[in-house]
Protein backbone atom coordinates (compact mmCIF):
# COMPACT_ATOMS: atom_id res chain seq x y z
CA UNK A 1 0.00 0.00 0.00
CA UNK A 2 1.36 3.36 -0.96
CA UNK A 3 2.47 5.40 2.14
CA UNK A 4 1.85 8.98 1.17
CA UNK A 5 -0.45 11.34 -0.77
CA UNK A 6 1.24 14.53 -2.48
CA UNK A 7 -1.73 17.07 -3.05
CA UNK A 8 -1.37 20.69 -5.01
CA UNK A 9 -3.26 23.02 -3.56
CA UNK A 10 -4.80 26.00 -6.24
CA UNK A 11 -6.41 24.43 -9.19
CA UNK A 12 -6.80 21.47 -6.88
CA UNK A 13 -7.86 21.07 -3.28
CA UNK A 14 -9.54 24.63 -4.38
CA UNK A 15 -11.13 24.56 -7.31
CA UNK A 16 -11.17 20.71 -8.34
CA UNK A 17 -9.35 20.63 -11.31
CA UNK A 18 -9.74 24.20 -12.60
CA UNK A 19 -6.82 26.52 -13.65
CA UNK A 20 -7.18 29.59 -11.76
CA UNK A 21 -6.94 31.17 -15.26
CA UNK A 22 -10.22 29.72 -15.96
CA UNK A 23 -11.55 30.38 -12.74
CA UNK A 24 -10.97 34.30 -12.89
CA UNK A 25 -11.86 34.28 -16.70
CA UNK A 26 -15.48 32.37 -15.25
CA UNK A 27 -15.86 35.46 -12.98
CA UNK A 28 -14.83 37.69 -15.90
CA UNK A 29 -17.85 36.33 -17.69
CA UNK A 30 -20.15 36.03 -14.94
CA UNK A 31 -19.71 39.93 -14.68
CA UNK A 32 -19.50 40.32 -18.43
CA UNK A 33 -16.09 42.51 -18.55
CA UNK A 34 -15.66 43.15 -22.30
CA UNK A 35 -12.03 41.59 -23.22
CA UNK A 36 -11.35 38.66 -24.97
CA UNK A 37 -9.49 35.42 -23.35
CA UNK A 38 -6.72 36.02 -25.20
CA UNK A 39 -5.62 39.74 -23.25
CA UNK A 40 -6.78 38.21 -20.04
CA UNK A 41 -4.21 35.82 -20.31
CA UNK A 42 -1.75 38.34 -20.55
CA UNK A 43 -3.11 40.22 -17.55
CA UNK A 44 -3.03 36.69 -15.86
CA UNK A 45 0.98 36.08 -16.51
CA UNK A 46 1.36 40.04 -15.80
CA UNK A 47 -0.61 39.95 -12.12
CA UNK A 48 1.25 36.52 -11.37
CA UNK A 49 4.64 37.80 -11.52
CA UNK A 50 3.82 41.25 -9.73
CA UNK A 51 2.05 39.19 -6.71
CA UNK A 52 5.11 37.02 -5.92
CA UNK A 53 6.57 40.00 -4.10
CA UNK A 54 3.74 41.63 -2.89
CA UNK A 55 1.85 38.73 -0.87
CA UNK A 56 2.41 38.55 2.05
CA UNK A 57 2.99 35.77 4.65
CA UNK A 58 -0.19 36.42 6.62
CA UNK A 59 -2.69 37.29 3.84
CA UNK A 60 -5.78 35.68 3.79
CA UNK A 61 -7.51 34.34 0.79
CA UNK A 62 -9.76 37.52 0.22
CA UNK A 63 -6.39 39.67 0.35
CA UNK A 64 -5.02 37.25 -2.24
CA UNK A 65 -7.83 37.55 -4.87
CA UNK A 66 -8.31 41.05 -4.45
CA UNK A 67 -4.33 41.28 -4.78
CA UNK A 68 -4.59 39.62 -8.30
CA UNK A 69 -7.44 41.12 -9.62
CA UNK A 70 -5.73 44.10 -8.58
CA UNK A 71 -2.68 43.58 -10.55
CA UNK A 72 -5.29 41.90 -13.56
CA UNK A 73 -6.87 45.27 -13.67
CA UNK A 74 -3.72 47.63 -13.47
CA UNK A 75 -2.60 45.70 -16.69
CA UNK A 76 -5.46 45.78 -18.72
CA UNK A 77 -5.97 49.71 -17.99
CA UNK A 78 -2.85 50.36 -18.86
CA UNK A 79 -2.73 48.47 -21.93
CA UNK A 80 -6.12 50.47 -22.38
CA UNK A 81 -8.12 47.79 -22.91
CA UNK A 82 -10.23 48.49 -20.01
CA UNK A 83 -11.42 51.94 -18.38
CA UNK A 84 -10.61 52.53 -14.88
CA UNK A 85 -14.05 51.97 -13.72
CA UNK A 86 -13.68 48.70 -13.93
CA UNK A 87 -11.54 48.68 -10.66
CA UNK A 88 -14.60 49.43 -9.01
CA UNK A 89 -16.18 45.56 -8.84
CA UNK A 90 -12.84 44.15 -7.80
CA UNK A 91 -14.54 43.74 -4.51
CA UNK A 92 -16.93 41.72 -6.08
CA UNK A 93 -14.90 39.58 -8.24
CA UNK A 94 -12.94 38.72 -5.26
CA UNK A 95 -16.73 37.87 -3.34
CA UNK A 96 -17.54 35.31 -6.56
CA UNK A 97 -13.86 33.79 -6.42
CA UNK A 98 -14.21 33.58 -2.67
CA UNK A 99 -17.54 31.52 -2.53
CA UNK A 100 -16.54 29.24 -5.46
CA UNK A 101 -13.46 28.00 -3.61
CA UNK A 102 -15.24 27.53 -0.06
CA UNK A 103 -17.76 25.19 -1.84
CA UNK A 104 -15.17 23.56 -3.20
CA UNK A 105 -13.36 23.38 -0.02
CA UNK A 106 -15.96 22.02 1.46
CA UNK A 107 -16.00 18.80 -0.77
CA UNK A 108 -12.09 18.31 -0.25
CA UNK A 109 -12.70 18.72 3.29
CA UNK A 110 -14.99 15.57 3.17
CA UNK A 111 -12.19 13.38 1.84
CA UNK A 112 -9.10 14.76 2.90
CA UNK A 113 -10.90 13.58 6.48
CA UNK A 114 -11.76 10.07 4.87
CA UNK A 115 -8.03 9.79 3.71
CA UNK A 116 -5.93 11.08 6.69
CA UNK A 117 -6.96 7.60 8.60
CA UNK A 118 -5.02 5.55 5.58
CA UNK A 119 -1.98 8.07 4.06
CA UNK A 120 0.60 10.74 4.85
CA UNK A 121 -0.92 13.63 3.38
CA UNK A 122 1.98 16.50 2.10
CA UNK A 123 0.79 19.05 0.25
CA UNK A 124 3.27 21.00 -2.40
CA UNK A 125 2.48 24.54 -3.87
CA UNK A 126 3.47 27.60 -6.17
CA UNK A 127 1.91 29.72 -4.17
CA UNK A 128 3.32 32.84 -2.71
CA UNK A 129 4.33 32.52 0.68
CA UNK A 130 1.01 32.41 2.62
CA UNK A 131 -0.57 29.06 1.83
CA UNK A 132 0.17 27.95 5.45
CA UNK A 133 -2.11 30.92 6.27
CA UNK A 134 -5.12 30.12 3.99
CA UNK A 135 -4.98 26.49 4.62
CA UNK A 136 -5.57 27.55 8.10
CA UNK A 137 -8.04 29.76 7.57
CA UNK A 138 -9.45 26.97 5.40
CA UNK A 139 -9.57 24.57 8.34
CA UNK A 140 -7.55 22.18 5.88
CA UNK A 141 -3.99 22.90 7.58
CA UNK A 142 -4.38 19.90 10.60
CA UNK A 143 -4.51 17.26 8.03
CA UNK A 144 -1.20 18.12 6.14
CA UNK A 145 2.48 16.67 8.02
CA UNK A 146 4.03 18.67 5.27
CA UNK A 147 3.54 21.69 3.85
CA UNK A 148 5.83 23.22 1.22
CA UNK A 149 5.14 26.66 -0.51
CA UNK A 150 7.81 27.59 -3.27
CA UNK A 151 7.79 31.02 -2.10
CA UNK A 152 8.86 29.90 1.30
CA UNK A 153 11.54 27.43 0.02
CA UNK A 154 12.79 29.13 -2.90
CA UNK A 155 11.84 26.02 -5.53
CA UNK A 156 9.29 26.33 -8.10
CA UNK A 157 7.32 23.17 -9.94
CA UNK A 158 8.48 21.82 -11.82
CA UNK A 159 11.78 21.50 -10.55
CA UNK A 160 11.31 18.01 -8.72
CA UNK A 161 13.38 19.22 -5.83
CA UNK A 162 10.20 20.87 -4.12
CA UNK A 163 8.65 17.58 -4.36
CA UNK A 164 12.03 16.17 -2.61
CA UNK A 165 11.51 18.23 -0.01
CA UNK A 166 8.23 17.26 1.03
CA UNK A 167 8.77 14.00 0.45
CA UNK A 168 11.79 14.20 2.93
CA UNK A 169 9.98 15.54 5.53
CA UNK A 170 7.30 12.68 5.17
CA UNK A 171 10.04 9.99 5.49
CA UNK A 172 8.80 8.55 2.47
CA UNK A 173 10.67 7.28 -0.89
CA UNK A 174 9.11 8.58 -3.84
CA UNK A 175 7.80 5.02 -4.82
CA UNK A 176 5.59 5.09 -1.87
CA UNK A 177 4.18 8.25 -2.86
CA UNK A 178 1.09 9.17 -4.90
CA UNK A 179 0.94 13.19 -6.17
CA UNK A 180 -2.27 14.61 -7.26
CA UNK A 181 -2.76 17.57 -9.20
CA UNK A 182 -4.73 19.53 -12.04
CA UNK A 183 -1.23 20.47 -13.67
CA UNK A 184 0.69 18.05 -15.88
CA UNK A 185 3.33 20.42 -16.49
CA UNK A 186 3.86 21.36 -12.98
CA UNK A 187 2.42 18.33 -11.04
CA UNK A 188 2.41 15.36 -12.83
CA UNK A 189 5.15 15.06 -15.28
CA UNK A 190 8.26 16.07 -12.49
CA UNK A 191 6.38 14.04 -9.83
CA UNK A 192 6.82 10.97 -12.20
CA UNK A 193 10.53 11.42 -12.63
CA UNK A 194 10.94 11.20 -9.23
CA UNK A 195 9.43 7.60 -9.53
CA UNK A 196 5.94 8.53 -7.25
CA UNK A 197 2.79 7.54 -8.61
CA UNK A 198 0.59 10.39 -10.45
CA UNK A 199 -2.89 11.29 -10.21
CA UNK A 200 -4.06 14.29 -13.09
CA UNK A 201 -6.96 16.02 -12.11
CA UNK A 202 -7.59 16.95 -16.27
CA UNK A 203 -10.36 19.79 -15.97
CA UNK A 204 -10.31 23.19 -17.03
CA UNK A 205 -6.29 23.02 -17.04
CA UNK A 206 -3.77 26.19 -18.83
CA UNK A 207 -2.92 24.40 -21.99
CA UNK A 208 -3.11 20.77 -23.20
CA UNK A 209 -0.01 18.88 -23.17
CA UNK A 210 1.49 16.69 -26.09
CA UNK A 211 1.91 13.48 -24.40
CA UNK A 212 0.01 12.23 -21.15
CA UNK A 213 2.35 9.36 -20.71
CA UNK A 214 3.19 10.23 -16.80
CA UNK A 215 -0.29 10.45 -15.91
CA UNK A 216 -1.34 6.71 -13.84
CA UNK A 217 -4.96 7.93 -13.45
CA UNK A 218 -6.81 10.66 -15.08
CA UNK A 219 -9.67 12.09 -13.22
CA UNK A 220 -12.00 14.75 -13.62
CA UNK A 221 -12.85 15.76 -10.28
CA UNK A 222 -11.83 15.33 -6.81
CA UNK A 223 -14.42 13.45 -5.58
CA UNK A 224 -13.59 9.90 -8.06
CA UNK A 225 -10.01 10.09 -6.00
CA UNK A 226 -11.06 7.65 -3.09
CA UNK A 227 -12.23 4.78 -5.52
CA UNK A 228 -9.08 5.15 -7.76
CA UNK A 229 -6.17 5.31 -4.80
CA UNK A 230 -8.18 1.21 -4.24
CA UNK A 231 -6.25 0.76 -7.56
CA UNK A 232 -3.06 1.42 -6.24
CA UNK A 233 -3.06 -0.76 -3.39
Amino acid sequence: MKKALLFDFGGTLDTDGIHWSEKFWEAYNHFQIPISKEIFREAFIYSEKKCAGIIKTDFNLRQTFETQLKYQMEYLQNKFYLSSIYSLIISELKEYCHKSVIKNVSTSKIIIESLEQSYLLGLVSNYYGNVEAVLKELSLKKYFTSIVDSTVIGIRKPDGKIFEAALSELGVNPTDAIVIGDSYSNDIAPAKLLGCDTIWINNKGWNNPDEIGSADKIIKSIKELPPILKEFN
